[in-house]
């Protein structure tokens, strides 16, 4: 398994498994994950993203192949651009693509998304007319999805999630490639 965007290891704390690998672009993530999970491996990539890592430049390179690769909310903070690199280079090295994003058709984690990030919630209907559109600030980054947009562009098929609507996993939605 690939956690693609680990953060604190938020996966194998959900889901322990026995072959995982975490890769994160916050090398203090890195640091903290191979302290307290010792006997898992974990990467740092200094690349590209703008609320978390705007100073990172190293382009993705993956050595080894994965039967699975998640990648929880991260492509929920790039644009359509990267999110397109990213993942050709994730389907090269791995079997399976789980990732979650944001859809432009749910207007209660658009909402939950502004409340968290004190933000106007003042958007939603020019959310829901593009294939993409990104909340921009001078510190973040969220971007929302049209699911037939996604799949045709990235390939896969849209699925909700087995999450409750209130919690973060559950307002957003799953592109399985």
């Amino acid at each position: 398994v690939l956690d693609f965007g680990c953060s604190r290891a938020n996966f194998i704390r959900y889901k322990p498994h026995g072959n995982y690998t975490g890769i994160d672009i916050r090398e203090d993530i890195i640091h903290k994950n191979k302290f307290d999970y010792p006997h898992y491996k974990f990467d740092h990539y200094d690349g590209y993203n703008y609320m978390y890592n705007n100073q990172g430049a190293e382009q993705l390179q993956l050595k080894n192949h994965y039967d699975v690769c998640v990648a929880f909310s991260v492509f929920t903070h790039h644009t359509i651009e990267e999110t397109r690199e990213t993942v050709n280079i994730l389907k090269e090295h791995c079997d399976n693509l789980y990732i979650s994003y944001y859809s432009n058709k749910d207007k209660f984690a658009y909402e939950k998304v502004c409340w968290f990030r004190n933000l106007e919630a003042n958007m939603w209907d020019n959310i829901s007319k593009h294939d993409v559109f990104y909340l921009k600030t001078d510190r973040w980054l969220w971007s929302f999805y049209d699911d037939e947009f996604l799949e045709n562009t990235l390939g896969g098929k849209s699925h909700a999630t087995g999450f409750p609507e209130n919690d973060l996993r559950g307002m957003q939605r799953c592109l399985v490639i």
